[in-house]
C-alpha cells in the first residue's frame, strides 16, 4: 500500500509540473507578444509598455503619423488634434486661416479669433479699432470693463462726460469708484447729500466707523437715549 501511494504521490507531482510548465510559457509567450514594439514608438524604461514618439498617435498597435495643415506646427501632446495654428493664423476646423490685422491693432499670442487686440488709445468696434474719445477731466484707461478712458479723482462718468463730485461740508472725497463718491468726516453722518453731525446722548459714545453712536458697557439703547440694562 505505501509504494502504491507513493507512485500515486510522484504522478501528481509530475501532474502539477507540467501543468505549471505549461502556463509560465503562456505567460511567457504572452510577455513576449506585449513586447513588440511597433515602429515609430519608443519603449518605457518599465515594464513591456510604450509609446510613440513625438509626432506620432497611437492607433491600436501601431503608431499613426499626426497629419497638420498649412501654416501648423506639432505640439506633441497627448490629447486634442496634435497641432496648433502659427503666430498669425487661428484654427477654422482643419484648417489654419490667417488673422486679418486691422489698423491700430497688434497680433496676441492666441489660437482662437480674433487674434489681435486694440493699441492702447483705441478700442475695438467691429473689426475695426476706433480712437478713444477722452472727455475733459478723463484719462486713458485699458481697464477692458471701461470704454477705454476713466475720469480723474473728484469727477464721475455722466454719459459720455466727467461731472465734478460735489462734496458736501464736513466730507471728503472717498476712493470708491460708485456711490456718492465721498464720505462724511468722523463725527457726521450722510443725510440728504449733506453731513450731519451725529448727536450723542449721555452714556453713549461714537463707534469706530465715526458715523453713529452706541451705548457705554451696562447700557442699552432706548429709542435715543442709553439707559441702564
Amino acid at each position: 500500500m505505501s509504494i502504491i501511494r507513493r507512485a500515486t504521490g510522484s504522478l501528481l507531482s509530475i501532474a502539477l509540473f507540467s501543468v505549471a510548465a505549461t502556463t509560465f510559457s503562456e505567460d511567457a509567450d504572452a510577455q513576449s507578444a506585449s513586447a513588440v514594439i511597433p515602429q515609430n514608438a519608443t519603449a518605457r524604461s518599465y515594464g513591456n509598455a510604450w509609446d510613440c514618439d513625438a509626432g506620432y498617435r497611437k492607433d491600436g498597435d501601431t503608431c499613426s503619423a499626426i497629419s497638420f495643415p498649412e501654416n501648423a506646427y506639432l505640439t506633441d501632446t497627448s490629447y486634442g488634434s496634435g497641432w496648433a495654428c502659427e503666430r498669425g493664423f487661428f484654427a477654422v476646423g482643419l484648417k489654419c486661416v490667417a488673422i486679418e490685422l486691422p489698423a491700430n491693432a497688434h497680433m496676441l499670442n492666441k489660437s482662437y479669433p480674433p487674434g489681435w487686440r486694440c493699441n492702447r488709445g483705441y478700442t475695438a468696434i467691429a473689426d475695426d479699432c476706433v480712437a478713444v474719445t477722452v472727455p475733459k477731466n478723463g484719462y486713458l484707461d485699458d481697464n477692458p470693463v471701461r470704454p477705454g478712458w476713466n475720469c480723474e479723482r473728484g469727477y464721475r462718468k455722466v454719459d459720455d462726460q466727467c461731472a465734478q463730485i460735489k462734496v458736501p461740508k464736513n466730507g471728503y472725497l472717498s476712493e470708491r469708484g460708485y456711490g456718492t463718491g465721498w464720505k462724511c468726516d468722523r463725527g457726521y453722518d450722510a443725510e440728504q447729500g449733506s453731513c450731519k453731525v451725529v448727536e450723542i446722548p449721555d452714556n453713549a459714545y461714537l463707534s469706530d466707523d465715526g458715523d453713529r453712536w452706541q451705548c457705554a458697557r451696562e447700557y442699552q439703547r432706548q429709542g435715543e437715549i442709553c439707559a441702564l440694562r
